[in-house]
């Protein structure tokens, strides 16, 4: 995972304490300089997951069901 990414997704985990996806979508992803597009949802089992695309090749993966975030 690279610096940047690493960043992201601990500023995105921290927004998560007190806020929801979509707000953390508006306030801390929309405008980040790393991401490629909207998010897009894919069925992984039983749960969904929002995939956001990064400009370093990985994606900032949301697990709706654990409301947690993660970098592949």
């Amino acid at each position: 995972m690279s610096q940047m990414s690493d960043d992201l997704l601990r500023q995105c985990t921290e927004a998560m304490h007190d806020s929801d996806f979509p707000t953390v979508w508006q306030t801390v992803l929309r405008s980040h300089r790393l991401v490629m597009g909207p998010p897009v949802q894919y069925m992984n089992g039983a749960k969904a997951e929002l995939h956001v695309r990064l400009l370093t090749g990985e994606r900032l993966v949301f697990d709706s069901t654990d409301q947690t975030f993660s970098v592949l």
